[in-house]
């Protein structure tokens, strides 16, 4: 336990997903003192706003820190925030999350400044601070999971859009065919219905008949695939597995195309559980951006993985709250 009475300043960290809570205590040069995580309680904005409160208090508990030695405290949440403050208009992955005052709440209950962050921008500011952005002034994440969704840093600040929802790039439309009436693709966004995890799991579904030796063949009887099971297979030589992953290689590295000539970014980091899987996925990837994005931008931009793994949520939610204070100390004041 740490002494209460350093006058040292820290940062409190919340990610916040459908499915966990993850929330931490960090130093201002990004060392987690003490993180802890559990399932998210989707049982409504106000339980949602307690279990975050709750996480904090045990954390400070935990440490030996009381509310004044916070800087603030920082939330990654998969939300569409309004523009002019951090309101949460609404969170679709969050039971009953519209119309949401998480931020006074919390500023309430837990007596410190509290800074809410769309989760792509967090992840791009994680990446920055503590990952493979390090050095880098012009970066764009792209974070490829069950969605996809990503971030921009661009002149070494977070852009943010006019909407607060800059690098919902899982909407790019990859196709000839602009009168479609995909429901899939309407719903959550072409390229992510097509190389996110839930296609690339629908994808070899669609595809067993045609190999009859897959080895994925006794793990889909029952349940669905799921895109790890395909990765795991080919990384075993599976050759229904390895066309997929080849596929989507390339349907990712059309979008990463796209990304590089319109932003010109000195580096691309592909996250989340698919976009990690860089042994497979990165030379398909880098292949398809040499031969689609502008020349000159596909030649000199670096294309890698995250490798923050679990914590880059809490590193972004904490890098959050240095750079929203950076932001409050340069506003002129009235």
């Amino acid at each position: 336990m740490m002494s209460g009475s350093t006058a040292s300043p820290y940062l409190a960290a919340v990610d916040l997903g459908g499915t966990k809570i993850a929330a931490g205590i960090l130093s201002m040069q990004g060392e987690i003192l003490l993180r802890v995580e559990e399932p998210t309680r989707q049982l409504g904005p106000q339980q949602g706003i307690e279990q975050i409160a709750d996480l904090i208090r045990s954390l400070l508990l935990r440490t030996g820190l009381d509310a004044g030695q916070i800087l603030g405290l920082g939330i990654g949440i998969p939300a569409v925030l309004e523009a002019g403050s951090d309101h949460v208009i609404w969170g679709p992955n969050l039971t009953g999350w519209r119309d949401v005052p998480l931020k006074p709440s919390l500023e309430k209950l837990l007596r410190m400044p509290v800074y809410v962050e769309y989760d792509g921008h967090t992840a791009v500011m994680a990446e920055m601070w503590q990952g493979a952005g390090r050095g880098y002034h012009s970066i764009a994440m792209l974070i490829i999971g069950t969605g996809i969704g990503g971030g921009l840093i661009l002149d070494g600040r977070l852009y943010r859009g006019r909407d607060r929802l800059a690098g919902a790039v899982g909407w790019f439309a990859l196709t000839t065919d602009a009168g479609s009436n995909d429901p899939a693709g309407k719903a959550i966004g072409h390229w992510e219905s097509l190389a996110a995890g839930p296609g690339i799991a629908q994808r070899a579904q669609g595809l067993l008949a045609d190999y009859p030796q897959s080895s994925l063949y006794p793990v889909s009887g029952d349940e669905p695939l799921t895109a790890r099971q395909i990765f795991d297979a080919a990384r075993a030589g599976d050759l229904l597995a390895c066309r997929v992953v080849d596929e989507t290689a390339r349907l990712i590295g059309l979008g990463v195309a796209n990304v590089v000539s319109m932003v010109n970014p000195e580096i691309v980091i592909l996250g989340g559980s698919v976009g990690r899987q860089g042994d497979l996925l990165l030379p398909g990837v880098r292949a398809v951006v040499q031969s689609w994005a502008q020349p000159v931008s596909a030649r000199s931009v670096l294309i890698t993985s995250s490798q923050l793994g679990p914590d880059a949520g809490l590193y972004g939610a904490a890098y959050a709250v240095i750079d929203r204070t950076q932001l409050e100390n340069l506003s002129p004041r009235a």
